[in-house]
Order: structure tokens, then sequence, then C-alpha cells
């Protein structure tokens, strides 16, 4: 399994649109620098009514599959 770290800072109009549709994807680059499409069905637990704030830790099965997103201290 393989670990990329990520930081978000959207307010929560920039993320409107995306919250509105079903398949919608972030794409973000991680600390590492490797591009990440995220499907923003994992990152809707964490939208609140500022936005979509701070660091998080993105893990990844063998085909490229998120297995868990959490938020990092």
């Amino acid at each position: 399994m393989r670990q990329f770290v990520v930081s978000f800072a959207f307010d929560y109009s920039e993320l409107e649109a995306a919250y509105q549709r079903p398949d919608s994807r972030l794409l973000v680059r991680a600390r590492c620098g490797q591009l990440l499409s995220i499907p923003f069905r994992h990152l809707r637990p964490y939208l609140q009514g500022s936005g979509l704030h701070g660091r998080f830790a993105v893990e990844l099965d063998s085909q490229n599959r998120i297995q868990r997103l959490y938020p990092l201290p």
C-alpha cells in the first residue's frame, strides 16, 4: 500500500459545484509531487461550512484505488 500526503485549502464556494455532482473528482498534487485524482465522495465527510482545509493522508492499493483517506494532526 502506498501513502501520500496532500493539503487542502478550499473555500466552500470553490467546492460547491463538485459537492452537487456525484461523480466529481479533485485533481491535487501530493507533497512528493505525485498528481492524484481523488473522487469527491471521499472528501465529503471533511467538508465544513468554511470549506475543506488541512493535511490529509491518502492510502492507495496496488491498483491505485483509495483504501483510506484521513486528516493528519
